[in-house]
């Protein structure tokens, strides 16, 4: 356990479009500052999937 980070803000972003990112991927972070994973699927090119998210090779 002497490894384990403890720092209290070891869920915030570290670099400038990180933010971005985990939004995109998992939508509006908790009261916490949080990302849940409720946000939209997005296809390889970026944009997002139509209908719920699949998981492994189609």
């Amino acid at each position: 356990m002497d490894e384990v980070d403890v720092n209290p803000d070891v869920h915030r972003a570290t670099e400038p479009d990180e933010e971005q990112v985990l939004r995109e991927l998992y939508g509006e972070p908790d009261a916490d500052g949080i990302f849940r994973g409720e946000g939209q699927a997005l296809q390889d090119d970026g944009t997002e999937q139509a209908g719920p998210a699949q998981e492994g090779p189609a």
